[in-house]
């Protein structure tokens, strides 16, 4: 007998994608903002583009951060709710025994 998984395939798939958009979406943000940062346009474009990529970095562990506290919750409720169990079934009005 095969033991039911933990998680949801639906729970799975959203954990997946709000890893893929934590690591992806700040990397892009900051490289569009690194973008604007040119040697003639900004003071020092080299330090400010090294600031965007430690806001980043903090950014995507912090995201992760928050993803990994989700999924700790999502376990937490699927072992309190332990295996789904068929119980008997509701007694019907209509066959009351008579």
């Amino acid at each position: 007998m095969v033991p039911a998984p933990l998680l949801a395939p639906a729970v799975k798939r959203r954990l997946l994608a709000a890893v893929l958009a934590s690591v992806t979406l700040p990397w892009l943000i900051g490289a569009w903002i690194k973008a604007g940062l040119q040697e003639g346009l900004h003071d020092d474009a080299v330090r400010a583009a090294q600031l965007v990529d430690y806001i980043v970095t903090g950014g995507v562990i912090f995201l992760l951060a928050m993803v990994v506290t989700v999924s700790v919750g999502c376990l937490v409720v699927a072992v309190m709710q332990g295996p789904r169990r068929q119980g008997d079934p509701f007694p019907d009005d209509r066959n009351d025994g008579s």
